[in-house]
């Protein structure tokens, strides 16, 4: 992988990172992980440690680094959108913060939801809790008189 493709693939990971607004957990180390088995090396170029050292994570633009992925073939997209993911699984814990990043990642590679949907968190589940919940905090109406 080319240098400057490899430092966006670290922007990326980055964003990930940060979807959430903070970094927690093992974010930092998984991301240095991940980028270390992608290049088949424990060392890190001195570069990609700057950058993940260095991560503005306010001027972090996604639409603006992933055109650097946008050709790529479906199965490399989906390879990254996995990578994401790793990165999101770090803090062992997934909000909609991070489902967010996957999804405006994935639709910015121009990726077909039924290609990536499996990675994305169930709203089903939790949707019909939050329904159930405003259900039991609404008082039953009065018997109705015969």
């Amino acid at each position: 992988m080319e240098s400057k493709r490899f430092i966006v693939l670290t922007e990326l990971l980055m964003g990930a990172a940060y979807a959430d607004e903070r970094l927690e957990g093992e974010e930092d180390a998984a991301v240095r992980r991940l980028l270390a088995r992608v290049i088949g090396s424990d060392d890190l170029p001195d570069e990609v440690n700057a950058c993940i050292d260095d991560f503005d994570r306010e001027g972090f633009d996604l639409d603006e680094v992933v055109g650097a992925f946008v050709a790529d073939p479906a199965v490399q997209k989906r390879a990254l959108l996995e990578l994401v993911a790793a990165v999101f699984d770090a803090d062992e814990e997934v909000d909609f913060d991070e489902d967010a990043y996957l999804r405006r990642l994935a639709e910015a590679l121009g990726m077909d939801e039924r290609d990536y949907g499996d990675l994305m968190l169930d709203y089903v589940v939790e949707d019909a809790r939050q329904v159930a919940g405003q259900l039991m905090s609404i008082p039953p109406p009065p018997p109705r008189k015969r």
